[in-house]
């Protein structure tokens, strides 16, 4: 059997395009009401898109509803964007926005820009992005979107992990300590693909297939482990290039031949992480000051 490719292709995320453009709808041209948003505003932060429209009264229901939530969570790394589907209609969204005491952000179909789940042609349809812009939940019930938020914003901060949280190890159970972003996961990588090539035998048993089964949901988990650290290192590049620098770190111990791209970008990184740390001690002192000037 041919190497089960590890690759991700790189080129998706690579530092100059990774996150460019990523949401769309964010213009002046389609602002209705709330708080502006850039998509600065929206890295690295939890984002529930609430599509809607002022001619579907289970949207317009929900409405008091996606305020409760932004109220529960606003003072989080968290935002929620009302995007409106149904045609440009600023004088109806105004009453509802009046009507609801509706604060949160509302554009005109606002949204990813690629990879934005399907809503089937139904409203109201809400998903939910994670810190590392993944779809953590799509659907219409508003209360499996609010878990979402909820474990999305746990997340944040935590190390990312190689294997998901839906993963099971039984017979890998001894390998989970390896698992582990900054350790060198290769030795691991060459256990399990031995172990999914052992079970194409004739001679193969059923445990062994079972033992393949998990061994290749691991490394499945594994690939989306890799997107993921590489997706939060592109978004924080600009946002916070101390932890970004870590990540490289870690991903490069973790994945030496695969993080051999980003050894030249080391610098240059390494100079913009001392430039914000030096920044953060700035901003500190000076509020240290006015604090003292105050009192």
């Amino acid at each position: 059997m041919k190497r089960i490719a590890l690759s991700l292709g790189f080129a998706a995320f690579a530092c100059s395009t990774a996150f460019a453009g990523m949401w769309r709808g964010l213009s002046e041209s389609g602002y209705y009401s709330g708080p502006k948003l850039t998509e600065n505003d929206l890295a690295g932060k939890v984002v529930l898109v609430d599509c809607w429209g002022v001619n579907c009264p289970p949207c317009r229901a929900l409405l008091p509803r996606m305020e409760q939530i932004w109220q529960s969570f606003k003072h989080k790394p968290f935002v929620l964007i009302g995007s409106h589907c149904q045609g440009r209609a600023p004088d109806r969204v105004a009453e509802l926005v009046k009507a609801n005491k509706l604060t949160y952000p509302i554009y005109d179909f606002a949204g990813l820009a690629r990879g934005e789940p399907s809503s089937g042609g139904g409203l109201p349809f809400m998903y939910v992005v994670d810190h590392r812009g993944k779809v953590v939940y799509s659907g219409r019930n508003e209360r499996e979107a609010t878990e979402a938020i909820v474990n999305a914003i746990g997340q944040i901060g935590a190390p990312p992990s190689l294997i998901g949280g839906n993963v099971q190890l039984k017979k890998y159970k001894a390998l989970e300590k390896q698992l582990v972003l900054g350790k060198n996961v290769k030795s691991v990588i060459n256990t399990l693909e031995r172990d999914v090539k052992r079970a194409q035998s004739k001679a193969a048993n059923a445990g062994q297939k079972a033992q393949a089964a998990e061994a290749a949901e691991i490394l499945r988990s594994i690939e989306e482990g890799k997107s993921d650290v590489k997706r939060e290192i592109e978004m924080k590049r600009t946002s916070d290039p101390e932890d970004a620098l870590m990540l490289v770190k870690a991903f490069m111990a973790s994945f030496p031949d695969e993080g051999a791209e980003y050894k030249a970008q080391l610098p240059e990184l390494a100079a913009k992480a001392k430039e914000a740390k030096a920044e953060k001690a700035a901003k500190a002192k000076e509020a240290a000051k006015s604090k003292g000037a105050r009192k």
